[in-house]
């Protein structure tokens, strides 16, 4: 039976592998102040590796390497990440091969300007122990198909786990995005997540943290730093403007498993129109509901991530949206779907031309979009608004 794994139960198992110690001259921390560091696995075996850290702070903070046993400098380990703002559990730790027949220790110290804390990793000296099995393919979110958030289409192909994420924002916890991952094609085949202005109110400025995705590790997540093979972007699926109300919401943009191998013309033409379009409609919305995918049936075309993992190009990408406002001037719901090949287009391409019915979509991919939609509003009308013509609604704009 597969296991449930949301970002939060992530971390309450990272936090759980390691003691933090404190020095006995800093100020204890104050409840309202939180300054947690640790790491999932605090003895690891001789060879060459990576593990996660993760950082629990409500303020701005650093993160330093010392030896353990005297706080000097070190040279056989680093960190990717050593300073940021908030929560963060994409911080990965790097160590190299120890020769040595005597183990070592880091310590991993977290500072605030104010007070510090530290949590230590041991690395077996050679021959104390054997090489660590490869950690599992992570398990998807099967209580996903469970809940009835609206964005959610059917959760029912076997090639693909289901996994999300949600991030804390003046102390409330927000639903981010939810995914399906194809580990063969090293792509997300959908993303979905509501959107209305309070996620899209900048707070915060773009973090460009690209990481690899914590939930899947270095293994299994594209590595999108620096970019890909060719002449591919790599392209957001929930864009980061959409996201720009808090630091945490932000860098959960950034991970390995929003992006796609996009061509440049592509990201930032037609699909960068798209994108401000979906953001001014959810502005003017209660809640506009928005599942972004792109289609890898029929690809030949494949290209590298920046470890040299092999990823599918996508054929095309599509946004489906299921639009609320509870205003007695408009329509109380709506739904219409995009669909755009992978390919560049001219300046003079219309975002109406490309507009469909939600059936439509579903028709042509073979998906069922908003399946808790019926739920909410009855089979007939979920129907009807499904099958609407987004063209003959004058609430688009388009």
């Amino acid at each position: 039976m597969t296991r449930f794994i949301s970002i939060s139960k992530v971390a309450a198992v990272v936090m759980a592998f390691c003691t933090l110690a404190v020095s006995s001259c800093a100020k204890p921390v104050e409840e309202k102040d939180v300054l947690e560091v640790s790491v999932k696995t605090p003895s690891v075996a001789s060879g060459k590796g990576q593990m996660f850290v993760n950082v629990r702070c409500n303020t701005s903070w650093t993160l330093i390497l010392m030896d353990a046993e005297d706080d000097s400098d070190i040279d056989w380990a680093s960190l990717n990440i050593d300073s940021g703002k908030g929560n963060m559990s994409n911080v990965i730790l790097s160590y190299q091969v120890n020769d040595s027949e005597d183990s070592r220790r880091l310590k991993i110290v977290l500072d605030n300007g104010s007070r510090w804390t530290s949590c230590m990793v041991e690395q077996a000296g050679s021959g104390q122990q054997p090489e660590p099995e490869p950690d599992p393919v992570p398990q998807p979110d099967t209580d996903l198909a469970k809940v009835s958030w609206l964005e959610l289409p059917a959760m029912d192909n076997p090639d693909l786990g289901y996994y999300s994420y949600s991030f804390e924002m003046n102390g409330k916890e927000y639903r981010n995005y939810s995914f399906g991952w194809s580990q063969k094609d090293l792509v997300a085949l959908w993303m979905a997540y509501p959107l209305c202005s309070m996620y899209t109110n900048k707070t915060v400025s773009r973090t460009d943290a690209w990481a690899y995705d914590p939930i899947l590790g270095p293994e299994y997540s594209p590595a999108p730093f620096g970019g890909y093979g060719g002449s591919y972007a790599r392209g957001h699926q929930v864009p980061s403007a959409d996201r720009l109300c808090s630091y945490n919401a932000n860098v959960q943009t950034f991970y390995g498993s929003n992006m796609t191998p996009q061509l440049n013309a592509h990201n930032e033409g037609i699909w960068q129109t798209l994108e401000s379009k979906v953001r001014t409609l959810a502005n003017t919305s209660d809640t506009t509901y928005v599942v972004t995918g792109c289609v890898v049936d029929g690809s030949t075309t494949f290209t590298q991530d920046s470890d040299g993992k092999k990823m599918t190009v996508p054929v095309g990408y599509y946004k489906v949206l299921l639009r609320y406002s509870k205003s007695s001037t408009i329509s109380t719901w709506a739904a219409m779907a995009f669909y755009t090949e992978h390919k560049s287009y001219s300046g003079s391409t219309s975002l109406r031309s490309l507009a469909m019915s939600v059936d439509e979509l579903e028709e042509m991919l073979g998906m069922d979009f908003f399946v808790n939609l019926p739920a909410k509003l009855g089979e007939e009308r979920a129907a009807a608004l499904e099958a609407e013509d987004p063209l003959t609604n004058s609430i688009w704009g388009l």
